[in-house]
C-alpha cells in the first residue's frame, strides 16, 4: 500500500510540474502574440492617418492639424 501512494505521489508532483510548465509558455505565447497584434493595429492606425493627410489640400490640411480632425479619422 506504501508503494501505490508513493508512486501516486510523484505521478501528482510531475503532472503538476508539466502542467505548470505548459501553462507558462502558454501565457507567454498568448501575451507575446497580443503584443504584436497590437503594434500592428497602431501601425496600420498611424499609416491610413498619414495616408489620409498627403491627399489633403494646403487649407485643408491646417484645420486638419488645428483641430485635431486626425485623431477622429483612425475611426472610420
Amino acid at each position: 500500500m506504501k508503494l501505490d501512494l508513493e508512486n501516486m505521489l510523484y505521478i501528482l508532483i510531475y503532472m503538476t510540474f508539466f502542467l505548470s510548465i505548459i501553462s507558462c509558455i502558454a501565457y507567454f505565447c498568448k501575451k507575446r502574440i497580443s503584443h504584436q497584434i497590437e503594434y500592428i493595429l497602431i501601425k496600420n492606425i498611424s499609416l491610413d492617418m498619414f495616408k489620409y493627410s498627403e491627399k489633403l489640400e494646403p487649407k485643408e490640411y491646417f484645420s486638419y492639424q488645428k483641430y485635431d480632425i486626425w485623431r477622429y479619422c483612425s475611426l472610420f
